[in-house]
């Protein structure tokens, strides 16, 4: 099926059930860009309960069915912003993936971001970091897959718009060393393609 023939599917109506912190803009923009995505795989860094995962898998079931890999272990862990996540989101996240049917595009990695980095051999057309906020772990992320990249490749990252998080501090860095270029802002998501 091409891009410009999409399957018609309510992904905001089948998004809106899965907890999680996407605007509604944000779930437009990974529909989008998981949309576009016709080749290697699309790979998420952090899933939570799978609202991300579950609108990237979609955008990409109704075009070109490129796999999602959902990289999170889903271990205890307090968040930059203080949120608890518990091993409990892996069960909400796998009844949410089977009960939104995008069960055979995704791909779940119970593991560290960098630790399915050092072993991964796909070209990842498609980034989006949203695991730990810390500007340390958003480097390290970034920078952990940014070798599997496929040239011109997007990634997007999630609130990178507040100062006191990683994200925003990661992207200028990414950019001033002229291995990033910027291409949009929604909400508090930042898409950049890969130079080269």
């Amino acid at each position: 099926m091409s891009a410009a023939e999409p399957k018609a599917t309510d992904y905001f109506g089948i998004v809106a059930g899965v907890e999680g912190w996407l605007l509604d803009d944000e779930v437009e923009l990974l529909y989008r860009l998981a949309s576009g995505v016709t080749s290697g795989t699309i790979v998420e860094i952090g899933s939570y309960r799978g609202k991300s995962t579950v609108t990237l898998a979609l955008g990409s079931r109704d075009h070109y069915r490129v796999p999602v890999y959902a990289v999170d272990p889903h271990e205890t862990f307090t968040g930059a912003m203080g949120f608890q996540f518990q091993p409990a989101d892996r069960t909400a996240f796998l009844r949410n993936i089977v009960r939104c049917e995008v069960s055979e595009i995704v791909r779940v990695v119970n593991l560290p971001s960098c630790v399915a980095a050092a072993g991964w051999n796909r070209p990842v057309e498609l980034l989006w970091i949203d695991g730990d906020h810390r500007y340390e772990s958003v480097k390290q992320d970034l920078n952990c897959w940014e070798r599997h990249l496929a040239p011109g490749a997007r990634v997007a990252l999630h609130d990178s718009t507040d100062p006191n998080l990683g994200p925003q501090q990661a992207i200028r860095e990414a950019i001033e060393a002229g291995r990033f270029e910027p291409l949009e802002l929604v909400g508090l998501t930042t898409v950049l393609a890969r130079r080269g």
